[in-house]
Formats: structure tokens, sequence, C-alpha cells
């Protein structure tokens, strides 16, 4: 049954995304690290997840997304999975240590990764510890990504879920990086960055779209 939920809602962000109109922004950045072959973990809030397989602008370097392990993290899996990204199931946190090595394994055999800052319970908009010491492990950037779109339906869940609609105008946004901490003690300074990152490039998004 998850199988088929999963077949249906990729069918879903295919729809939405041939159905709208698009706009790109700052795929340079991340192009860049690719051309250089320099390390990043690609960033974005859990709300923002839906129809960000249409951000990654390289598709023959494989992607590794950290996912949580339970039902619903299975079923992202199941879904981004149509998209050709790969998953790794678990948590930076909560006792997460076998997920965490998997990725850093990952970034040192040269694939890109992908993190929920606040998956995969939040709070909300709050960057978890894990991803700075998933960053500090790799020595890899973390490089902000969104998208938005001119009609959708924002859910009243603790992440506040954006669902985007058909036929809209829509916006794949990437941001500027947060280096990556030299040292445990930049942890929480690094954390308020990457925070302060996607809420910069969530807002740059929804005033292009206004625009």
């Amino acid at each position: 049954m998850q199988d088929l939920v999963a077949f249906i809602a990729s069918l879903y962000i295919r729809f939405v995304f041939y159905t709208s109109r698009w706009e790109y922004r700052n795929f340079e950045t991340p192009l860049e690290y690719l051309e250089n072959k320099k390390p990043f973990i690609t960033c974005f809030w859990h709300a923002r997840l839906l129809m960000l397989p249409y951000a990654w602008p390289d598709k023959k370097n494989p992607f590794y997304m950290l996912i949580s392990a339970h039902k619903d993290g299975r079923l992202i899996s199941k879904t981004v999975g149509h998209f050709g990204i790969h998953t790794i199931a678990g948590s930076t946190e909560r006792g997460g240590t076998e997920a965490l090595l998997g990725m850093v394994r990952h970034s040192r055999r040269g694939d890109t990764l992908g993190i929920t800052p606040d998956g995969p319970r939040g709070p909300a908009y709050k960057a978890s510890e894990g991803t700075v010491m998933l960053s500090y492990l790799t020595k890899a950037d973390l490089i902000p990504v969104t998208f938005t779109t001119s009609r959708k339906k924002i859910f009243k869940t603790w992440d506040r879920f954006l669902l985007p609609l058909p036929f809209s105008r829509g916006v794949l946004m990437w941001g500027n990086p947060v280096p990556y901490p030299t040292d445990k003690k930049l942890f929480s300074g690094t954390q308020k960055k990457v925070e302060k990152a996607l809420e910069t490039v969530c807002e740059k998004a929804e005033s292009a779209l206004d625009r």
C-alpha cells in the first residue's frame, strides 16, 4: 500500500511541476561546488521538501538524503526514489550514529548529501546539532535550498508543511553557503547561521514570487 501511495505522490509532484511556470535562482552556487568537486550538504526545511527533486542540478551526481526510519520517513524515501534520489534511514539525533557514519562515507566517496535540519520531528525551523556535526565530520559546507508556489496549501502540522498546487507560478532557489565549522566550539554559531540562511532564502523566494 505504501508503494502505491509513494507512486501516486510522485505523479502528483510531476503534475505540479509540469503544469506550473518555474523560475530558477542561484543554481550556479551548487554547480560551482560540483564542478570543483568540493563537498557540500544540501539543507532545506522539512516543510519545503516536496518539489526539491527538481532543484537538483546534476542528475549524474549521486544524491543521498537522510530520512527518518519512521513510517512517514519511509513514505518520503519511496517517493523521492522515483526521482533517482537515494536515501539513508535514520537521524543525526536520538542515537543515529550508524546513519551519520553512513552519510560521512558517502560524502568521502564524492556523493552529495541532503538533510532537513529540523527533521524528522522538529522543532520546526530550528537546526539540529546533528546537522552541524555532519558538516564538521565531512568538512562540507551547508547550502540552503527552497521552493515556493503561488498556489499552495499550508497544513497545520508541526512543520507547517507546504503543499504546492498545480497551475502555479513557482520559484526554486538556492541560498548562500554556510561554511562548515572547523571546531566543535563553533557548533552553536553554525546552527544559528544555518537557520538564518534558510530563513533568508525562503524570504527571497517569496519576494521573487511576488515580483
